[in-house]
């Protein structure tokens, strides 16, 4: 018998035999009726890729399947308003749900395993749950709901992980996550998601954004770059990370008085850190000996100190408004620590203004505050102007 399993080490799912799905199994379906569904209804396994697209269906009830080797596709279906995935477990495919813009119900309650699971605009929708524990994921993507909170994330890797645009989204527990493999972006959620993960150890490239605070107690290993910009945190600290083989930037987190990163001691890219309004000291990296990238800091602070640097191979870049600062620490670094072209130390300046033009940091590429407000103004804009769409069809 043809098994549907999960393959541990990968963390990815897998078909353990060769013996083919009977014929009234498999195949491509493309559902317009719920009575289409409920043809599979004696398929425990079913092979091939289910699609429910451009339909006028209420109402989506899987019966029966317990595991898809396949896709599920559901999108752009304007009447859909609940979705009861029933029995399904595992999905050897994607999960792709996109566009259904009065869907308001959604039900896992079997899911526990599954390649790429991705939800996009949907809004109407408040709650995303998996109540027997998604325990496997390679993919998983929430975007553009209005969604309060995601429960019942099990898994402890993953390859990409973002979650954003979610407006109202206040609490998403990934207490069980160690591994982010390829990239980890959490953005322009509510402004007072708190996100923990004080397990994680090992992340790629990772970006956070608009954040009311984030825990990283654990973190070991970044094997790209590492950014933390537009955050309303206090507080920022990375205690275990002596290493970051990309660029680490930490900019325009207007409240953040605190950072600490006590062990780093090598940065493969840049060190951006400007415009956080509230950092009188810069004292963080007490360990830092080396910067392969710019050194580039701006902002309003008073004092920076790098007491261990050694090795700058890109420019400097030090500017702040302050009158306090001296550039005397700085200038000692010109000659020898210092590899790049590019030198310049400023106190008093009435804007700071960053170096960084480009990825790396190596003539590097400033963050612009002002055009990721409209970002998120013109994102707003989006998902309210579909609310208002799901307000109008659930009435009709």
């Amino acid at each position: 018998m043809k098994l549907l399993t999960i393959a541990t080490g990968a963390g990815l799912l897998a078909l353990a035999s060769q013996t083919a799905y009977s014929a009234s199994c498999s195949g491509d379906i493309k559902v317009t009726s719920q009575g289409d569904l409920e043809s599979l209804s004696t398929c425990k396994k079913y092979q091939g890729t289910i699609t429910v697209d451009h339909t006028a269906i209420n109402k989506i009830s899987f019966t029966g399947v317990e595991a898809l080797s396949g896709d599920l596709i559901i999108k752009d279906n304007d009447a859909l308003s609940s979705l009861d995935l029933g029995s399904l477990k595992i999905v050897d495919g994607q999960v792709k749900l996109e566009n259904n813009k009065v869907m308001n119900k959604f039900s896992a309650k079997s899911l526990t395993g599954v390649r790429s699971f991705e939800i996009a605009v949907h809004p109407a929708l408040s709650t995303l749950a998996f109540s027997a524990g998604l325990d496997q994921a390679d993919r998983f993507i929430v975007s553009d709901t209005t969604t309060t909170r995601i429960d019942g994330l099990k898994f402890s890797k993953v390859s990409e992980l973002v979650i954003d645009n979610n407006i109202y989204l206040k609490s998403v527990d990934f207490g069980n996550m160690t591994e982010v493999s390829s990239s980890l972006k959490v953005s322009a959620n509510s402004p007072s998601l708190n996100l923990d993960l004080k397990n994680i150890k090992k992340l790629k490239d990772a970006a956070f954004r608009n954040l009311a605070g984030v825990a990283l107690d654990s973190l070991k290993q970044v094997s790209g770059d590492i950014s933390f910009i537009s955050n309303t945190f206090g507080e920022l600290s990375l205690p275990e990370i002596s290493d970051v083989a990309g660029t680490l930037t930490i900019t325009s987190n207007s409240q953040l008085s605190k950072l600490g990163l006590p062990k780093l001691q090598r940065l493969g890219g840049a060190l951006s850190v400007g415009n956080n309004n509230n950092l009188a000291t810069i004292d963080a990296f007490p360990k830092l000996e080396e910067v392969d990238g710019t050194l580039d800091i701006t902002g309003n602070f008073d004092e920076v100190q790098l007491p261990k640097l050694a090795d700058v191979r890109g420019g400097l870049n030090v500017q702040t408004s302050s009158s306090k600062f001296s550039c005397n620490d700085m200038s000692k670094l010109k000659n020898g620590v210092i590899k790049g072209n590019s030198f310049m130390c400023k106190a008093a300046v009435a804007k700071p203004k960053s170096g960084m033009t480009g990825k790396g940091g190596v003539g590097g590429s400033g963050f612009d505050d002002s055009s990721a407000s409209s970002i998120s103004m013109q994102l707003g804009t989006i998902i309210f102007g579909a609310m208002s769409m799901a307000g109008t069809y659930l009435l009709l």
